[in-house]
């Protein structure tokens, strides 16, 4: 049975391994029938976690507009304008800024976009801008700068300590 627990820890623990993420703040901001998560993740590894609450329909463009509305100076997005559709050039929560939109040599210094329908589904790299994506009551977006990988729960630490404090209780 210990052993059995340790395997199903290890194997949770290896799926989260990717990157190393702390949430340095969380918010819940709006209010209505509706709440959409919204996740950014900063080079240094450093995430901000947003719980939205509205009740009329909104884009993902919508909320972080809404946010940085809320949340003026802390929250600051750079949205540029382009043919195609507009794009996060840009964004500081606090004391963490990244900015970029994907310069030689490795392209990956943009802010990548993630969405998922609720917490227990897989992220998916968005194929829409967030101007086109209408965020639905428990979905999440997530925006990871300077990666290709889909943003790591920052509770991932949380499930590999308490993984091996289980394992550890149970040998005595």
């Amino acid at each position: 049975m210990y052993k059995a627990v340790f395997v199903a820890c290890i194997a949770g623990a290896m799926s989260f391994s990717v990157t190393h993420a702390d949430v340095v703040d969380s918010f819940e901001i709006g209010s209505g029938a509706s709440t959409s998560t919204f996740l950014f993740q900063f080079t240094n590894g450093n995430q901000y976690l947003y719980e939205v609450s509205y009740d009329e329909p909104m884009s993902g463009q919508d909320v972080v507009e809404f946010i940085m509305n809320e949340q003026a100076g802390y929250f600051v997005a750079d949205i540029v304008s382009y043919s195609f559709g507009d794009v996060l050039n840009g964004l500081g929560i606090g004391d963490d800024f990244d900015e970029g939109f994907g310069t030689p040599p490795d392209y990956l210094d943009y802010w990548h976009y993630w969405t998922k329908d609720d917490v227990v589904d897989e992220w998916e790299s968005s194929f829409v801008g967030f101007g086109d994506r209408t965020v639905t009551d428990g979905s999440w977006d997530g925006w990871v700068f300077n990666s290709n990988d889909a943003p790591v729960p920052a509770g991932a630490s949380l499930i590999t300590l308490s993984c091996l404090a289980t394992t550890r209780r149970r040998r005595r």
